[in-house]
């Protein structure tokens, strides 16, 4: 009888090339904290986006790093009306995030979707 989930990662075979996925494990007291400040940033620019696009604005953190120059990557998806007025809104929301000591001290890069509905 086969199990149901293959006996090697991903599936393959026993010299599989594909990485092998590992459980994280416990994290250092400074992956902890860059973490945590990477989470602050994230909820501080939730803030600036509601404040620019609206409570319609949308947003997920696809990847964290605890150390480095860009500390995430972070999609934002906004209420689209017209090209002009996104960009003004987009503009003048890189602004604030420019100006805020956070978020200046942990960058995202910010991704922009558009939310028509």
């Amino acid at each position: 009888m086969s199990p149901l989930l293959p006996q090697t990662p991903w599936g393959g075979d026993e010299r599989s090339d594909l990485p092998e996925p590992r459980l994280q494990g416990v994290l250092s007291r400074e992956e902890q904290v860059g973490r945590w400040e990477v989470r602050a940033a994230q909820w501080r620019a939730m803030e600036l986006a509601h404040a620019v696009f609206g409570e319609g604005a949308r947003g997920t953190l696809l990847g964290i790093r605890h150390v480095g120059g860009l500390r995430g990557l972070f999609k934002l998806d906004v209420p689209f009306h017209s090209l002009d007025a996104h960009r003004e809104k987009e503009r003048a929301f890189l602004g604030m995030v420019d100006a805020d000591p956070l978020m200046r001290r942990v960058p995202l890069v910010f991704v922009f979707g558009a939310d028509v509905g």
